[in-house]
């Protein structure tokens, strides 16, 4: 195994594999302008030895390379990329990654919105990631009323308002904390096909909606991998899994035993969008409670009925101009620094003054805004006044 290791460190000299490190501190490696985490470079490590050196590794061997990367000293300049879970954000531009394999990803500034491959951001994926397509940028900010009204039943034009707000701050990335929505309809309101289509626009996913994973620690590596987290189809919630949810809110951190160790230690960040539907809210828990948007879906009626491929041909067909119009908002959000004054915030204050924002940017004025999430917190008043919260 020596030669390998001695073969490895001639490929570090000659710069054609580079150890990086993530702001997290999690130790990297640069290969042919990919950003590999070291806990998944297994196929990367064998595919530089194949081609530079005509050699196949060994599952045995590629892990000692692993672990020799691990312990080696990082130089002084060591590169440092930031990571993100589907968009990254910062003060000068937003990357949303629309394809794992190619790099390319919807790049936003202030001057304009973009294709581009961007290969330093450090994109981590769930094992059921899918790409994304692109959005067309020729929609206009006002288009996407029409296609809200067109492909989601909600109850009133309120509550659509409510949804296009909540999808246009939602693809700002996680440096917000935003609240957990809760989807609510009677039995025939389409909510789980409401929620697949939200998770198509904001985190696509290979397989279906999910359910609520066995155990608490399901839940939070669900959260850590996850952008956005859909959760179908609940009765309830227990108050531990309650109390997950509300930390992933505003974020958190979980340490846990290293499997098959008895002293080592894994971190977890939990952070996440979250989305939960049922015929009823599903908590009790009033810190949960607090941290929620309601969106009330309409029955649809039989007469308006379609089948499950006419739904989806026609959204399908119709989710890039819904995308472009939710992307040209963004880019007229980060292009506006005019100073937002809100007399009032609700507790998710940073999340309060997006949606001003993106308010303005779609004709709604800020009073107009801040009373739709107001009244929204009325609503969830009203579902506990009633008793419509599920008692577990």
């Amino acid at each position: 195994m020596g030669n390998e290791i001695e073969q490895l460190n001639r490929l570090i000299k000659a710069k054609k594999l580079t150890i990086a490190k993530s702001t997290s501190g999690e130790r990297l490696i640069l290969n042919r302008g990919k950003i590999i985490s070291l806990s998944a470079s297994n196929h990367a490590i064998r595919e530089i030895f194949l081609s530079e050196y005509n050699k196949f590794l060994g599952s045995s061997d590629v892990q000692t390379l692993r672990d020799y990367l691990e312990i080696i000293p990082l130089p002084d300049n060591v590169p440092t990329y930031n990571e993100a879970n589907r968009i990254y954000m910062d003060s000068e531009k937003l990357v949303y990654e629309l394809e794992q394999e190619s790099g390319k990803c919807v790049v936003i500034t202030k001057e304009e919105a973009r294709i581009d491959i961007v290969t330093d951001v450090l994109f981590k994926h769930p094992a059921d990631f899918e790409d994304q397509c692109e959005p067309d940028f020729n929609s206009e900010p006002d288009d996407i009323f029409d296609l809200i009204h067109k492909h989601f039943n909600m109850k009133n034009k309120n509550q659509e308002k409510l949804l296009i707000l909540y999808l246009a701050t939602a693809l700002l990335g996680s440096n917000i904390a935003f609240p957990v929505l809760n989807l609510i309809g009677e039995q025939g309101s389409s909510k789980s096909t409401t929620l697949r289509k939200i998770n198509q626009i904001l985190d696509p996913k290979k397989g279906d909606l999910c359910g609520l994973p066995k155990g608490v620690d399901g839940l939070e590596l669900r959260l850590a991998n996850t952008y956005f987290v859909a959760l179908d189809n609940l009765s309830k919630l227990s108050k531990t899994q309650s109390d997950v949810l509300a930390r992933s809110v505003t974020g958190g951190t979980i340490t846990k035993r290293k499997l098959y160790t008895d002293s080592e230690e894994i971190v977890l960040n939990i952070k996440a969008l979250i989305a939960l539907n049922g015929i009823s809210l599903v908590t009790q828990e009033a810190d949960l409670l607090d941290r929620c948007l309601i969106l009330e879906l309409d029955r649809i009626e039989p007469d308006k009925m379609k089948t499950e491929k006419e739904v989806w041909d026609e959204f399908n067909k119709d989710k890039p101009k819904i995308l472009g119009a939710l992307f040209t908002i963004i880019l007229n959000v980060f292009s506006d620094d005019e100073k937002t004054h809100i007399p009032k915030l609700i507790r998710l204050s940073d999340f309060h003054m997006y949606c001003v924002r993106v308010g303005k940017i779609i004709g709604l004025s800020e009073e107009e805004v801040s009373q739709l999430l107001w009244d929204n917190k009325k609503i969830a008043n009203n579902y506990e006044a009633s008793g419509m919260i599920v008692d577990i």
